[in-house]
């Protein structure tokens, strides 16, 4: 951990700065390497697997993540592709992701919005399918390859 601000004030955002490293982080595909770009939740479980619901979804608080990363590529890896960004509205619930790249830095921000309480049963589907399309999203991946050696 590299700092961490807003523990003491209540109304500002908790905000952490890492520095990690993550070995075996992408998997190699011939000489391109593939990485998800839902750093943090391309591997998760998804919170609503079931199909069919009896009880309803009880929040405590609506809640709100905001996630910025940048990764710092090595300095023979460059990005060959990124994917396109998504933003899924579906009333109270938002969820956006973007990736982009600078010089060697890749450049991933996501954010998802909780605005809701409480999901009746009869509407659970909805909130599945909504969590569906944020899995699917967070598992799309950027494609690196090796800087061609004349470009070293």
């Amino acid at each position: 951990m590299l700092s961490a601000e807003g523990w003491t004030a209540p109304d500002a955002p908790l905000t952490v700065q890492f520095e990690i490293q993550v070995p075996s982080f992408a998997s190699r595909a011939g000489q391109r390497l593939l990485m998800p770009v839902g750093v943090f939740h391309s591997s998760g479980q998804h919170p609503f697997a079931s199909t069919r619901r009896t009880n309803p979804v009880y929040s405590e608080y609506p809640a709100e993540v905001y996630e910025e990363v940048k990764l710092a590529l090595p300095p023979d890896i460059q990005v060959e592709s990124l994917p396109t960004g998504s933003k899924i509205e579906r009333g109270p619930v938002r969820y956006e992701s973007s990736a982009a790249k600078q010089g060697n830095i890749l450049h991933l921000k996501r954010t998802l919005k909780m605005g809701v309480y409480y999901v009746p049963p009869d509407r659970y589907l909805a909130l599945r399918q909504f969590y569906e399309e944020v899995r699917a999203s967070d598992e799309q991946q950027a494609v690196l390859k090796p800087v061609p050696p004349a470009d070293k």
